[in-house]
């Protein structure tokens, strides 16, 4: 089992990396000539075909009430580093997030995350990251959504962390819903500490959207805690 899975790592990040390389590059060349919004779907089927080419399938399940229309801010659970090609891949809509400062230096992922407008945040810095929230806030505003994860990092051990306030406090200002999503699978797939991956299987549960009002009138702590639990109850463990 063991050998099978360095050979099926090696298999994985050559073939995925190459990929993505491949999306990455295309992706920087095609939203310099159009808006991200616009070449979306073609990014979205190319980071599908990633998914398919290392035999990692993924169910999405919606809510009843989804409004493609909307902005929201989504807010899932946060493993492996393969969860921001999979938001990418399979959120139902255009989306920015806010994500590392450091990311941005990296080779080819920054300059693809600046194409496709993600908002850098410094977690170090309270003012910086404030500045960061205020340009999500406008974003959100504008109609974009948003995607966050609230833990911050991954998780060590496949259960959720301690949540942060600022993706909560942005949700409130900005006057938007927030989605819970759990996302089931992964961590047997990859996780962090590890280079290793796995093929598998991924389900990805969209809890409903919550209600402005609740969000406006609900202080943070109490807030998190509530969408803590509904993230908690999308995830099947197993």
């Amino acid at each position: 089992m063991k050998t099978f899975r360095y050979i099926y790592t090696a298999y994985a990040w050559i073939v995925g990396g190459s990929i993505f390389v491949i999306i990455a590059l295309t992706g920087i060349i095609g939203m310099s000539v159009t808006s991200p919004q616009k070449y979306n779907p073609v990014f979205k089927a190319m980071l599908k075909f990633m998914f398919h080419a290392i035999f990692i399938r993924v169910k999405v399940i919606l809510p009843e009430n989804f409004d493609k229309s909307k902005a929201y801010v989504y807010m899932p659970n946060h493993v492996s580093l393969l969860d921001s090609p999979l938001m990418a891949a399979y959120l139902p809509q255009y989306i920015s997030a806010l994500e590392a400062k450091e990311h941005f230096n990296w080779p080819l992922y920054g300059w693809l995350a600046k194409k496709y407008q993600n908002i850098p945040i410094n977690r170090k810095s309270v003012p910086e990251s404030l500045k960061s929230v205020s340009v999500a806030k406008k974003k959100l505003k504008s109609g974009i959504s948003i995607i966050v994860f609230p833990e911050g990092s991954r998780t060590m051990t496949g259960k959720m962390e301690r949540f942060k306030k600022l993706p909560f406090h942005l949700a409130q200002d900005a006057g938007v819903s927030i989605i819970p999503v759990g996302v089931s699978g992964i961590f047997d797939i990859n996780h962090k500490g590890t280079i290793l991956l796995w093929p598998g299987k991924i389900l990805m549960k969209f809890g409903q959207p919550l209600d402005v009002e609740y969000i406006k009138n609900t202080d943070v702590p109490e807030l998190m805690n509530g969408v803590k639990n509904q993230i908690q109850s999308l995830i099947e463990y197993r």
